[in-house]
């Protein structure tokens, strides 16, 4: 098994067991070293020891300087290139003795090399072979006298001491040595040591878990979730590192694919409400017109004038079904981008003027009042003239069935609004509840589910305006007129000489645009 299978959660807890048994283990091995160190200390200096070794008084110094002594004397016996230096140590050490009444003599090939004053290096070894015999490395010290002889390993030099000193003093039954008081308190030391790096490891095993570990298995559950389809399961977010960057990450995900997942909802709805509406809307003349076939090749309609009547109801059904399928057709391709816009700067007033001027109203007449706003006749628009033209015609398709008069009245508003001229076409009929302004612009959406009526109208008219008005980089919103009504609001960006206030004219405007349109 290779390392990058083991699971994380291992892998992190292998990590910091490492980081506690690293320090650990080196911390033993160095206070196992010192307390080697300080058990089995030599005295080498003079200082460190006085606080070691539990004698007092001339004892240590003595120790300290016979320990320098045979040191001094090997470096000297060596015949290096140091011999003067080390010569020089050795006689400091011989007058530091000579404080404690010790005469000393030091010789080289037989020859001496320093004699304390008054001394004699024939008496000194003749009182030293009487205490320790003649072996060329000797020491006695007792309570009546301190005799030492002392050859180097390797050389001619020797050293001879001979004198009285204090014999070394018993320490107290009652005190406990300095050397075993600081080997209980290093010992001490290392225990407190230990636990403290085992408590900050499980500490930061908690920490570990708690940031890392448990927001990683609450990321690893929400996933488990989604795939189960359940897009609710709340991923909660505490932390700014990379862990929490991560959550943070996938619960943005989620909330997109919540959102994905509603918004495909809502299509499916309305894609059935879409067939529905298909299926009614091109049932109800393909009803009306197999009756009329029915009756006239039954014979029903027996007279002249009964036929006529017969193939005029079968000619209006007709055109009611290539209506709407011509409505279909445009919004299919309003729906699938496949529109074309060709956008020319248009001056929206002079539009609206000449639009007014030769709408067909039938036999209905249509009450307009164009209200421009101050500095809205001279702005201009990109807008494609022949498809506006259909944005209209729906417009007013939809006043005249939902006016509830003989005689509607609509009210044409322009008015500037930042980088945008907005057109507000106002009818003053029944209007619609305020709960259902946001569904007005869905496609075979009727406000009045109870009308049945395919000639009152498909329900594309407002859902072609809201694509064509997006195909020209605008939109389109409904709102309710003051004292009962429809208002329909569309957002058509100004071009920039408008917006930057250097607009000169009325723009380019072809009134045969319109006539081609109809």
């Amino acid at each position: 098994m290779r390392l990058r299978d083991i699971s994380l959660r291992k892998r992190l807890w292998a990590a910091n067991l490492l980081m506690v048994i690293v320090p650990l283990g080196a911390l033993l091995a160095i206070g196992s070293v010192l307390l080697t160190l300080l058990h089995l200390a030599d005295a080498d200096h003079l200082g460190p020891l006085s606080l070691f070794w539990p004698e007092r008084g001339p004892s240590l110094t003595v120790q300290y300087l016979v320990s320098d002594l045979r040191n001094q004397v090997d470096k000297v016996g060596k015949k290096s290139g140091k011999d003067d230096e080390a010569l020089k140590d050795l006689l400091a050490d011989c007058r530091r003795f000579e404080q404690h009444g010790v005469q000393l003599a030091v010789l080289r090939n037989g020859s001496a090399v320093y004699v304390t004053p008054g001394g004699n290096p024939g008496f000194l070894d003749q009182q030293i072979t009487q205490r320790v015999g003649p072996s060329r490395s000797a020491e006695l010290w007792t309570e009546d006298v301190f005799a030492l002889r002392y050859a180097a390993r390797r050389g001619d030099a020797m050293v001879l001491a001979y004198g009285r000193i204090a014999a070394r003093p018993a320490p107290p039954e009652a005190a406990v040595p300095m050397k075993q008081v600081l080997e209980y308190a290093l010992f001490f030391a290392l225990l407190v040591l230990t636990l403290l790096i085992l408590a900050l490891g499980r500490y930061l095993s908690r920490v570990l878990d708690r940031q890392v570990l448990r927001p990683l298995a609450q990321l690893v559950e929400a996933s488990a979730a989604i795939r189960r389809g359940e897009f609710d399961h709340a991923l909660t977010v505490k932390t700014h590192d990379e862990v929490g960057q991560a959550c943070s990450g996938f619960e943005r995900m989620r909330q997109a694919l919540c959102q994905a997942r509603q918004e495909r909802l809502h299509y499916e709805e309305n894609r059935k409400e879409f067939i529905a509406g298909i299926s009614h809307d091109l049932r109800t003349p393909l009803t009306a017109i197999r009756g009329y076939v029915s009756g006239l090749r039954d014979g029903i309609a027996r007279t002249e004038e009964k036929r006529a009547h017969y193939l005029a109801m079968m000619y209006d059904s007709v055109l009611l079904l290539e209506h709407l399928v011509n409505n279909l057709f445009l919004f299919s391709k309003l729906d699938l981008g496949r529109m074309e816009f060709h956008l020319e700067k248009t001056c929206l007033y002079a539009y609206l003027t000449h639009y007014l001027q030769s709408v067909d109203l039938g036999t209905q007449r249509v009450h307009f009042k164009l209200l421009p706003q101050a500095g809205t006749q001279q702005a201009q628009v990109m807008l494609d003239p022949l498809q506006f033209q259909r944005v209209l015609d729906n417009l007013l398709s939809n006043s005249r069935k939902y006016s509830g008069q003989k005689e509607p009245a609509i009210d044409i508003r322009l008015a500037r609004e930042g980088k945008e001229l907005l057109l507000f076409w106002q009818d003053h009929g029944v209007g619609v509840d305020l709960s259902k302004l946001p569904r007005l612009f869905d496609s075979f959406y009727r406000a009045d589910q109870a009308r049945s009526r395919v000639a009152d109208g498909s329900g594309l008219g407002l859902a072609i305006v809201k694509e064509i008005l997006s195909g020209m980089q605008g939109r389109a919103e409904a709102q309710l007129t003051p004292g009962g009504g429809l208002t329909i609001a569309l957002h058509l960006p100004l071009v920039a000489d408008a917006i930057n206030g250097k607009q000169k004219g009325e723009g380019p405007f072809d009134e045969n645009h319109l006539d081609r349109g109809r």
